[in-house]
């Protein structure tokens, strides 16, 4: 299975495959730690029984005429016999070391436990023995006799048969139990999930039911996990709802304002088509000219100010000084012909994050209202300063002003300053105010120095408020 199919897996699944994972590591767990505690509490239980027999053959061990003897009662055995066959082994040494009865090779206690202590109790410990595991108990005795006396040391073994039948069955049991409750959790956990994720499904059902134009936040009652996800969709849904807005106010603006220019150009265009004088035709043209570079004024204002609604793409650094100095040169050619002293004052350099196009399209805006409405022999000056986080704009001149108690709807869309002839469709300071707002600026009208019109704008160096 790749790594993309495992990226697949529905919440069921990977809960599941968690749940499963972590339950298998309790379970060997588990496991391992009864098997210890089960040996344990069985090598107790048994070990009781050896020791018994053990104590049996130990009083049954005297010293008669300087010798050792030791008679093995057969209840001392028949006490460790098993189902399981097991084979019992014993061994009688007396206190110089030497065999008394049993089997020779018996293996003895070892290490430090096993040192010579008269007082020492009895001990037990596991051995091997004829290939077999074994459990054993070494008992000294003191016995006495005659003219002899000391301790006997009596080594009875029995091989694990039993014990490890009795350990088995109850892990074998404890393991059956185990998997029970195991199958049992995530039985209720594949039932619980299906329903816990429920909502979800309703959720599904109603955003289908849905129209393409319904943008509606979602109101469904959801698992609490669950809720940033409905509210980044809710949150997407509101931004659709903005640019689809945004567009049919588009559509609506472009469709109003295009239309009187459009039917004016069919009627000019029909008028010089019936001219029959070729001057009479020139001077037509001349007139679906203009209305033509009007109309195409018009709809790359209307776009530029949709642009200014809502811009695509991240903000990147822009050298606004550059970008003003820029402007001033596309428009240079018209101010000429007009006879208008248009400069640049400021910073040789002046960058902030933002859009390009959109400021450019302010500054042009700026100009060419200032352009449009100054008269001849006027002085318009474009300044960009620079604070530790702020940059200014400001465009002076010194034509006719515009009065303050129109200033404050002139940035309203398709507002004009009344009784103005120049060419216009009032979506200039519309465009600059969009803009202004879309970089968190601020913008204000002011009398100029001379007493024309200063605009000022104040835009954050890096995206903070000014």
């Amino acid at each position: 299975m790749t790594a993309s199919s495992n990226h697949n897996w529905s919440i069921r699944r990977r809960v599941l495959a968690w749940l499963a994972g972590a339950m298998g590591l309790v379970f060997l767990a588990n496991l391992g730690s009864s098997y210890v505690a089960t040996r344990r509490a069985a090598d107790s239980a048994f070990d009781s029984l050896l020791l018994a027999s053990a104590s049996a053959i130990a009083e049954r061990t005297t010293i008669r005429k300087d010798a050792v003897y030791s008679d093995i009662p057969y209840a001392a055995l028949d006490m460790l016999a098993s189902t399981a066959q097991d084979q019992v082994y014993y061994a009688v040494s007396a206190p110089d070391g030497a065999l008394v009865t049993g089997y020779e090779q018996l293996p003895r206690v070892t290490g430090p436990a096993g040192a010579a202590d008269d007082m020492a109790g009895p001990r037990f410990y596991d051995a091997r023995f004829k290939g077999a595991l074994v459990r054993m108990v070494e008992l000294r005795a003191f016995v006495t006799g005659g003219n002899r006396s000391g301790f006997v040391t009596v080594r009875v073994a029995q091989t694990r048969g039993e014990r490890d039948a009795v350990v088995f069955g109850l892990l074998k049991q404890n393991a059956l139990w185990m998997l029970v409750f195991f199958l049992t959790v995530g039985i209720a956990a594949w039932l619980g999930i299906g329903y816990g994720l429920r909502p979800l499904d309703r959720l599904r059902d109603a955003i289908g039911r849905r129209s393409p134009d319904d943008v509606r936040p979602l109101r469904h009652d959801v698992p609490e996990e669950f809720s940033p996800m409905i509210e980044a969709l809710n949150g997407m849904l509101r931004r659709l709802d903005d640019g689809m807005s945004s567009m049919r106010r588009f559509i609506s603006d472009a469709s109003h304002q295009l239309k009187t220019p459009l039917a004016s150009l069919q009627a000019q265009t029909e008028l010089a088509l019936r001219e029959k004088d070729d001057k009479a035709m020139r001077r037509s043209l001349k007139k679906v000219n203009r209305g033509i570079v009007r109309t195409s004024r018009l709809a790359q204002q209307l776009l530029s100010h949709a642009r200014a609604t809502h811009p695509a793409g991240p903000f990147r650094q822009v050298d606004l000084a550059a970008l003003a100095r820029e402007m001033i040169s596309i428009v240079h050619t018209e101010a000429v012909n007009k006879t208008i002293d248009l400069g640049y004052e400021g910073a040789a350099t002046a960058c902030l994050d933002g859009d390009r196009t959109l400021l450019g399209e302010m500054l042009l805006n700026l100009l060419d209202n200032a352009l449009k409405y100054c008269p001849e022999g006027s002085v318009i000056t474009l300044s960009v300063t620079k604070t530790s986080d702020t940059l200014q704009i400001v465009v002076e001149d010194n034509g006719p002003g515009i009065p303050a108690r129109y200033r404050s709807t002139l940035f309203d869309r398709f507002t004009r300053l009344p009784g103005t002839r120049a060419d216009g469709c009032g979506l200039g300071l519309a465009i600059v105010w969009e803009t202004v707002i879309t970089h968190k600026g601020k913008v204000e009208l002011a009398d100029g120095a001379d007493g024309g019109l200063r605009v000022r704008i104040s835009l954050p160096v890096c995206g903070q408020e000014p």
